[in-house]
């Protein structure tokens, strides 16, 4: 055996080139060859080291605390992952709420006030007049009060027109019924006048919002205006 097929045996298995049991021409290429013979005292120093390294002593119940903080850890996770799923959808939420809110307050008070009419029919079916206390109540519900109530109300309850406080009234005329919506907490600049489905329009600013009048004709619009703004207190 000559130096390198004796280092290729100490790199295997370097006990195997100092053992007993090692074959002769191993052994005997360790006594004759001083260097090998040096390499595998150090190769057989390091397999010492390394035993007396690994020789540590297992903890009692080592396999439980492992299982332990896997499952603590897998639980962390868990829960991190409802924290985000939560956190999101509220995030969605509150984008969704928002975006519906801009859609709304992105349409003009007039369009609101007619699309409101067209879901509730009913309210100009009512033909009969109503007891002024049944008015002042609708407006007491938005936090407006009266100073007095116009005659000839057949409808009066406090309806939301989009995200604002108002209030649907129908009244009855000569001319047929007129419809006012008061906005109570977002106020015209100016009187303007509008025809929407069929209907003519009018919107303008009363105390602290904004009446809007709608029926098939403007011929009692000054009126009914004049009328529920002396009414709304400021």
């Amino acid at each position: 055996m000559n130096c390198v097929e004796f280092r290729r045996q100490l790199a295997i298995d370097p006990r195997a080139t100092a053992g007993a049991d090692s074959r002769q021409s191993v052994a005997q290429h360790r006594a004759e060859c001083p260097r090998c013979a040096e390499a595998c005292a150090r190769a057989l120093a390091f397999e010492d080291d390394l035993a007396r390294a690994l020789a540590v002593a297992v903890p009692e119940q080592l396999a439980e605390s492992i299982l332990l903080a896997q499952t603590t850890a897998e639980r962390r996770r868990r829960a991190g992952l409802r924290r985000v799923s939560i956190f999101a959808a509220a995030a969605v939420l509150v984008l969704a709420v928002g975006v519906v809110g801009m859609r709304a307050e992105a349409k003009p008070l007039s369009v609101q006030a007619v699309e409101h009419l067209e879901s509730e029919p009913s309210a100009l079916a009512s033909t009969r007049p109503i007891p002024s206390a049944l008015v002042v109540r609708a407006f007491a519900a938005r936090h407006v009060s009266l100073r007095q109530v116009p005659d000839a109300v057949s409808y009066a309850q406090p309806c939301p027109i989009g995200e604002h406080r108002s209030v649907h009234v129908v009244m009855r005329t000569a001319q047929g019924p007129v419809t006012v919506i008061y906005i109570a907490d977002k106020k015209a600049a100016t009187s303007e006048d509008f025809d929407r489905a069929g209907l003519a329009g009018r919107a303008l600013p009363a105390a602290g919002g904004t009446l809007i009048l709608l029926a098939k004709s403007r011929a009692e619009f000054d009126h009914i205006g004049d009328l529920w703004r002396a009414a709304i207190a400021d």
